[in-house]
């Protein structure tokens, strides 16, 4: 159903299924299939394309070439196999965007993602699928998120971060340009676990630091540009170097958000 309320231009395309609100705008070339839900005052650019079930909240704008809901490597499977191409990932695990948030041009969000309020994304970022991203939270241009990610509230991904699968971000997070999570301890060598590095609340990341898989960067630590973190680094300890060293204590005077 589409409201009197809101302009949906002529070269678009609205699923019967599709719920669109008083104020929305869906602007040419744009396709929303399936069971999505759009709130009051949503934007969407030319080209968009979203595959339902999905809901967006009030306020949200779509850049230009954004996809929500992309089918996982399974859903993709299950689909090719019953050659439903055309209706990508109707009936797929649905994506939740809150209210407010900006997603930019050319940025894919998988299916199975739920985006807090407030959220602004940059130009060219991905989101797998099975992540939360909470509100409040930047993620900058060309960062990548792979499954099963949980990011927390208020955190600043700047820009070409990469946050492999099963990596945590707690709230008040900064993690600085082009750093690096790691998930694999024998780079494919051997078996092993897959398990992401943990960044602890009020934690911040210098520009291109790696952490290795499994670490844990505690509570109000810093971590220097371009270090390789191999172990786990305390709370509120600066650490820097090829392998990551301790430097020295977080000064009194460093106030963290946390404390603001």
């Amino acid at each position: 159903m589409i409201s009197p309320k809101a302009e949906v231009d002529a070269t678009a395309f609205v699923d019967p299924e599709a719920e669109v609100s008083d104020g929305c705008v869906i602007r040419p070339g744009a396709k929303v299939y399936g069971k999505v839900k759009l709130a009051k005052n949503v934007w969407i650019a030319p080209n968009v394309i979203v595959y339902g079930p999905a809901e967006i909240g009030e306020k949200t704008y779509l850049g230009p070439n954004v996809i929500v809901g992309h089918p996982s490597g399974e859903e993709l499977e299950a689909i090719l196999n019953a050659k439903q191409v055309g209706i990508i990932s109707r009936g797929g695990k649905p994506v939740k965007i809150g209210k407010n948030v900006w997603i930019r041009s050319n940025c894919t969000i998988y299916s199975d993602v739920m985006i807090g309020n407030d959220v602004r994304f940059g130009h060219n970022a991905m989101v797998r699928e099975e992540v939360t991203i909470g509100d409040g939270t930047l993620v900058g241009t060309e960062v990548v998120i792979d499954g099963r990610c949980r990011i927390g509230r208020n955190v600043s991904i700047q820009t070409g971060v990469y946050i492999c699968t099963y990596s945590t971000v707690e709230d008040f997070v900064l993690i600085g340009p082009h750093c690096v999570f790691t998930n694999d301890k024998y780079v494919g060598q051997k078996k092993c676990k897959l398990q992401g590095p943990t960044v602890r609340e009020g934690a911040g990341i210098g520009a291109k630091a790696v952490l290795f898989p499994g670490i844990t960067v505690g509570k109000g630590a810093v971590v220097g540009a371009g270090a390789v973190v191999t172990k786990d680094v305390p709370s509120k300890v600066i650490v820097v170097g090829v392998p990551a060293k301790r430097l020295k204590a977080v000064p009194s005077d460093w106030h963290t958000i946390l404390e603001k």
